[in-house]
């Protein structure tokens, strides 16, 4: 990932169970998908969210670019155990978001933050996640945020 991504895990809305922290655990879960179906057509309608990448492994597929927005589905004998969206906050793409949460939203799944945050498919959410993130202070600003951050690193020696 680099400093201008988020990353988000896409998890289905039924694992997330009410709990004390249920971002962690579904983090943890590498495989959230293994007992939930994925959309059949998801391939098609990742599509719409990001350009197919040329896949040279059918267990690993991927949309969009490696340092860009981007979608990757991790299979097990071609069925969808795991999914992950990465967000570029250097240039913000309407259209990118708007087919992504519209994907989260047919899959009946969340938006899972690094941190455990989770997001709702919807614009408000999705936009408060972007905002209080650390890509997001790193693109706003690359050298405070650089700064701040080999400040921190200084106070942790």
């Amino acid at each position: 990932m680099a400093l201008w991504q988020v990353d988000f895990e896409l998890v289905p809305r039924s694992v997330i169970a009410p709990s004390a922290d249920p971002g962690t655990a579904a983090l943890q879960d590498a495989n959230s998908w293994a007992a939930v179906a994925f959309p059949s057509d998801y391939r098609t309608r990742l599509a719409s969210v990001a350009a197919p990448a040329t896949a040279s492994n059918k267990e690993f597929e991927t949309w969009g670019p490696e340092e860009g927005n981007r979608v990757e589905v991790w299979s097990t004998g071609g069925r969808v155990t795991r999914a992950m969206v990465r967000v570029d906050l250097r240039r913000l793409d309407s259209r990118f978001g708007a087919a992504l949460l519209a994907f989260v939203r047919g899959a009946s799944a969340v938006l899972v933050r690094r941190d455990g945050r989770i997001v709702e498919p919807n614009i408000n959410e999705y936009a408060a996640a972007l905002r209080s993130s650390d890509a997001w202070r790193f693109a706003s600003d690359p050298a405070a945020f650089l700064a701040s951050q080999s400040t921190s690193d200084d106070d942790d020696g």
